[in-house]
């Protein structure tokens, strides 16, 4: 699903593609960060609560507000779906308005500086009583900081959303490849993906090995596992030419010199959504690998059950390179005009899990699958989480290759970051066509963004 940012860029789902406080001592808000007795009278206070999900997935976000319900009853949750394609634009006019939501989730973190350099949104060390240095101490540091910009924290995360590559045992025994090892290096990938793709005897591709997916996503994941840097916030100044960069890119651009980039694109044009169930291209055996989070492990259960698969943590862009990963998070803020912030904080904390192993090890495995990886290594140890492991074959890899990674990417921390993702899909998309070369296209690529990003002020 798309959106558009303010300035009416879009950015896509994945691009921007939850423990109690509310008990003694020991928790990261030793009560309630705002005056009980103010509701003795009045009853508890409501708060509206905007999310983009929906099916399953809707369900999910009522069973949370239920046990966040049940954990107190000074605080009333109602969750409202906003469709993804219209959600900024309706955050941003309703905060305007004066008449916001009272608890937002965002699905990444592009939003964030935007929104907080436009005072939207409200830092949560501006709320009274909120103990941050406790959901800082409970949070892996690298998921912590999604939420924050300059210094301040806007926002926690539910969860951490990683990837992997999933491939297909079966099709590795077909290619006479062995289906207990995956590749480890991108010069492997390429050669395993190469056995793995089966042409068309009258021409087109029927099964690609592996393709660079030209969401940009997948870039930002691979970029970093090059090297790359997107961002520089030292400078303020926009490195989507670096040249670790421009070698992930003119890798993805091998696989249309080598397969045909109109081969490529009329293959791409058949393929179903991830989204799509047993159509999915991966459990309907279009694909032999493929990248994905931690959530699909749930998609292969359900839809892909007799489906022999693998998971590897992202390929080393050499054989001495340092693992790497690249992460997003779905971020819990609190808008500007919230009716009581205390209470929304109260609320962004339970979902976040601070102090709360137990409970929050319910909420991430929703459904008794995996959804993604916890924020907190501390949930690890959970019986409940070790259950849900156990269960799913994979699913201790990507946490690993989140947990056990030297370098892990984030999106840029910058105002102009949702600018930046469109432009970048649009980049890729052009190289993958070959209408244009790496190089000269990231550097175009970095001279856009950094003049949006003086238009907004920043530099």
């Amino acid at each position: 699903m798309d959106t558009s940012a303010p300035g009416h860029y879009k950015i896509s789902r994945r691009s921007f593609l939850k423990r109690s406080l509310l008990g003694t001592g020991a928790l990261a808000l030793a009560q309630f960060p705002f005056d009980r007795s103010a509701y003795a009278a009045t009853g508890p206070v409501t708060l509206t609560y905007w999310h983009g999900w929906t099916g399953e997935w809707e369900k999910m976000v009522r069973s949370v507000v239920d046990m966040y319900h049940a954990k107190q009853s000074k605080v009333r949750i109602n969750p409202v779906v906003v469709p993804w394609d219209q959600f900024i634009p309706k955050l941003t006019a309703a905060i305007a308005a004066g008449n916001p939501p009272d608890v937002v989730t965002l699905f990444s973190t592009a939003a964030i500086p935007t929104l907080a350099s436009q005072q939207a949104i409200i830092a949560l060390d501006e709320i009274s009583g909120v103990n941050l240095a406790a959901a800082q101490e409970w949070f892996d540091p690298n998921i912590f900081a999604l939420g924050q910009y300059k210094q301040k924290t806007y926002g926690l995360s539910y969860w951490a959303g990683d990837y992997c590559v999933l491939y297909n045992k079966e099709h590795f025994k077909s290619a006479g490849l062995d289906p207990a090892n995956g590749p480890k290096t991108i010069t492997e990938l390429d050669a395993f993906a190469e056995k793995l793709t089966q042409k068309h005897p009258t021409g087109g591709i029927d099964r690609m090995g592996f393709l660079p997916n030209t969401d940009e996503n997948q870039f930002w994941l691979f970029g970093t596992v090059f090297g790359g840097k997107f961002y520089d916030p030292q400078t303020q100044k926009i490195t989507a030419d670096d040249p670790n960069l421009v070698r992930a890119l003119e890798w993805f651009q091998s696989y249309a010199k080598k397969y045909g980039s109109k081969e490529i694109a009329a293959f791409q044009s058949g393929l179903s959504s991830e989204r799509a169930q047993n159509l999915d291209p991966f459990i309907g055996g279009k694909l032999s690998m493929m990248v994905q989070g931690p959530w699909k492990l749930g998609d292969l259960k359900l839809f892909g059950d007799k489906l022999d698969y693998g998971v590897i943590a992202p390929p080393l862009s050499d054989p001495d390179a340092k693992p790497a990963n690249w992460i997003h998070g779905d971020i819990q803020i609190i808008p500007k005009g919230c009716k009581d912030p205390a209470a929304a904080a109260d609320f962004v904390f339970f979902t976040g899990g601070v102090n709360d192993p137990a409970g929050y090890a319910e909420r991430v495995t929703w459904g008794n699958r995996p959804i993604n990886i916890p924020v907190s290594k501390t949930v690890l140890k959970e019986p409940s989480f070790q259950s849900v492991v156990q269960n799913f074959p994979g699913f201790q890899t990507y946490i690993d290759a989140l947990f056990n990674s030297q370098r892990v990417g984030s999106p840029p921390v910058m105002p102009a970051a949702a600018f930046y993702a469109d432009r970048l899909q649009s980049t890729i998309q052009q190289v993958m066509l070959m209408q244009t070369q790496p190089k000269p296209a990231l550097q175009s690529l970095a001279e856009q963004v950094q003049q949006q990003l003086q238009m907004m002020g920043e530099t």
